[in-house]
Order: C-alpha cells, then sequence, then structure tokens
C-alpha cells in the first residue's frame, strides 16, 4: 500500500469541470513534481489536497486512513497535520514578524487543544503560556534551518521575495505535516532569488520529507524528484521517473509541451 493515494479526484466549479478523475500514489519520503500549462488543475488538485476546495468526488488515502471524504472525530485536533501548504505568494501576515508568522498556528493549535481538555482558565493560561514559548524555540529552530537566523524580528515588507518564501516553507513546517506541498513556490520570485528558495526545497528533500511540488522549473523538476507527473485538461497524462517524463515521454501532449518550454526559455 502507497503512503498517499489519490483515487479518482473530481473537481467542478460550477459547469467547469477542472478536476476530471484525477489518480496516483507516492511513497513516503518520494518527491513528486507537477507540471503542465496554466488552467489544467494543478494548483486545484494541491488545494483539495489541503482541503482548501472541495472535491466532488474521489478518496484521497494517506498511510492507510481516509482523509477525504472528511472522517471527523472529537479528537482531530490532536492529531497532526496530513497536508502542508506553502502558497506562490507567501501569503505572510504583514502586520507580524518572521518569527510570530511561523509560531501563530501553532499556539492556535495548541489553544483549541487546551480548551478541549477541559482545564480550568488559570490553568489552561499558565499551560499555553509554556506551551507557546517552546513554540518559540522550535520557530527559532525553523527559520535557522531555512537561513534566516538573522531576519526572525523582521517583518514581511522588510524581507525579499525569497526571504518570504522560506518563512512560509517554516510556517509550513511548524506544524510537522506528513506530506509538504508547493504550489509553484518561485513563480513570483526573481531569477535571483529562486535559486535559494530551491536550494531549500533540496534540503528537506535530502531530509526525507515527503512532498509534492507544482512547478514551471523543469530542470529542478527533473533533478529534485522521484516522480513527475504532467496534467492536461485535468487529467493524468503522464508519470513516471523524471528520466521517462521529462527525457522520454510517451504521451504526445507531454512531448508538445516540454518541446514549447524549451522554445521558450532558448
Amino acid at each position: 500500500m502507497a503512503f498517499l493515494e489519490v483515487k479518482n479526484l473530481i473537481k467542478n466549479f460550477g459547469d467547469t469541470k477542472v478536476l476530471k478523475g484525477v489518480d496516483f500514489t507516492l511513497e513516503k519520503g518520494e518527491v513528486l513534481s507537477i507540471i503542465g500549462s496554466s488552467g489544467n488543475g494543478k494548483t486545484t488538485l494541491l488545494r483539495c489536497l489541503n482541503n482548501l476546495e472541495t472535491a466532488n468526488e474521489g478518496e484521497i488515502i494517506v498511510n492507510g486512513e481516509i482523509v477525504f471524504p472528511v472522517q471527523k472525530t472529537k479528537e482531530d485536533v490532536f492529531k497532526p497535520l496530513t497536508f502542508g501548504m506553502v502558497f506562490q505568494n507567501f501569503n505572510l501576515f504583514p502586520q507580524y514578524n518572521a518569527l510570530t508568522n511561523v509560531t501563530l498556528a501553532m499556539d492556535a493549535k495548541a489553544k483549541r487543544a487546551l480548551k478541549k481538555q477541559g482545564l480550568k482558565f488559570f490553568e489552561r493560561k499558565a499551560k499555553l503560556k509554556e506551551i507557546k514559548l517552546e513554540n518559540k524555540k522550535i520557530a527559532e529552530g525553523l527559520l535557522t534551518r531555512v537561513g534566516l537566523q538573522d531576519k526572525m524580528f523582521n517583518y514581511p515588507c522588510e524581507l525579499s521575495g525569497g526571504q518570504c518564501q522560506r518563512v512560509a516553507i517554516a510556517r509550513a513546517l511548524a506544524l510537522s505535516p506528513e506530506i509538504l506541498c508547493f504550489d509553484e513556490p518561485t513563480s513570483a520570485l526573481d531569477p535571483e532569488l529562486t535559486g535559494e528558495v530551491l536550494k531549500v526545497i533540496k534540503k528537506l528533500r535530502d531530509e526525507g520529507h515527503t512532498m509534492i511540488i507544482v512547478t514551471h522549473e523543469i530542470e529542478f523538476a527533473k533533478n529534485v524528484s522521484d516522480k513527475v507527473m504532467f496534467m492536461a485538461d485535468g487529467q493524468v497524462a503522464e508519470i513516471g521517473a523524471p528520466s521517462e517524463v521529462l527525457v522520454n515521454p510517451k504521451n504526445e501532449l507531454t512531448k508538445q509541451f516540454l518541446q514549447s518550454f524549451l522554445e521558450n526559455n532558448k
């Protein structure tokens, strides 16, 4: 059994069919890069995996457990996060510094968990203070891990695009997701800033993180991925090892896409 199984995932927006039965699997520790032209469902797929959009049909199974359709229980707040998302445009809170942007979700989760434990107000307040101090240490470690140890108290407006994206990666890691998703993590960056973000993603790959990356960086996908998936018209047109899909594709649509990519990047 694969670590991640996506079965017949369908998503419609009104009469517009965006995902038309997406199927794929991923093993623990593997990296899947998703390529394809804009408007073919790549971002919608990530949003459905992260429950930011609700699919109309299909199943998402992680480590043998069905996570979609959602199986809600009273203990959900205590469960580890299944998917973590790094957005194309960072989505940082401008009123908070880098450190607070990373700790916010951890603190909110702790607050919800303590509330469910039925502790008295002052007990809960004291415990939350203790947890927040621990969360701050974790956030400091994560920001150091992505090379921002000297930018912890800077606000997003004081950071470059590449630095903002690295804060967003640290934030996604803060809740220890089982699968980390990236939605075109370098598309909002100047070319000279792209390398620093890709370097962090490659480091995460080397550490054994399971990742799904929507990207237009074909050479990076070739070097970092265990699998590459080409999407066209809301479906998986081709999936396989980078040496197959990117070097010797079998699907005609994949060939046309890669040829167009090469011509546009001469």
